[in-house]
């Protein structure tokens, strides 16, 4: 089983998935299973191939393998299977302790900021301390230069709802809308609500934002599509400036990757 496991595990992470990989290292008394059983497990927690043993301890294994793969942090987990239930330990009649280690494999974060005004400027340089690749669209030459952001991974140059249709969105993706004069707001949110984009924010006032979505519930866009939209855009730090805009907004960026609850401007409407 291990052979076919890995042959799995090798065709996931050439598809980029991300995926984490479960392994029994330790096993005192009566388990399931002993060391080295392994199971590969999905971002939602789903089974991919192999098993641990089946039982509370798998279903456990499996939402901190989630959980893992969504902080994007390997660790080591010990369980005790102690069918009384008792504090920390798992309903199982074994009587046993089995540890284990979860091996994280998640693709970097990116991050395609739709508009490359004073925001974007600060917003991509706080993107690359934290790792993110960062990818950077407008239509107007002299804003789009590798002068004003040496280092981000992707400039396109063009019409911003189009190019937003050719670039990669995944699960890892983070998309900000802050297109010049917001000219292209709705556009741009059009052309990627549909996507499995881990985060959408588009900046704009109340009224702002409430005209928007207006007009995309008249093409068809579901209510329950943009409410899942972060527009006002990050969270309630009180600032007014491009970096301190921007510091809200990755803030909120972040948050939403680890399943933080903050103080949100959307929640304000």
């Amino acid at each position: 089983m291990e052979a076919s496991l890995i042959k799995k595990l090798s065709q996931l992470l050439d598809e980029q998935q991300n995926i984490a990989l479960v392994t029994i290292i330790n096993s005192l008394g009566a388990s399931p299973r002993g060391v080295g059983a392994m199971m590969i497990v999905d971002s939602a927690g789903n089974l991919i191939d192999g098993t641990i043993g089946g039982g509370a301890i798998e279903e456990k294994a499996k939402q901190d393998a989630a959980e893992c793969i969504r902080r994007g942090t390997s660790r080591t987990i010990s369980y005790n299977l102690n069918e009384k239930a008792e504090k920390e330990s798992l309903p199982m009649m074994c009587g046993g302790s089995v540890e284990i280690f979860i091996q994280v494999f998640r693709q970097k974060d990116k991050l395609i900021i739709a508009g490359a005004g004073h925001i974007a400027e600060k917003l991509y340089k706080i993107a690359k301390i934290l790792g993110y690749i960062v990818t950077i669209l407008d239509d107007r030459q002299e804003m789009i230069t590798k002068e004003r952001f040496p280092e981000a991974d992707e400039l396109l140059m063009g019409d911003i709802p189009s190019n937003l249709k050719t670039v990669s969105i995944d699960e890892n993706t983070n998309i900000v809308i802050v297109t010049h004069g917001h000219k292209y707001d709705a556009m741009a949110l059009e052309a990627v609500i549909n996507s499995t984009a881990r985060y959408i924010g588009m900046i704009g006032s109340m009224n702002k934002v409430k005209t928007c979505f207006e007009t995309l519930k008249k093409k068809g866009i579901s209510e329950e599509k943009l409410t899942k939209v972060y527009s006002p855009i990050g969270i309630d730090l009180g600032g007014e400036t491009p970096e301190e805009i921007s510091l809200a907004i990755m803030a909120e960026m972040q948050a939403v990757k680890y399943g933080k609850k903050v103080p949100s401007l959307k929640d304000k409407k």
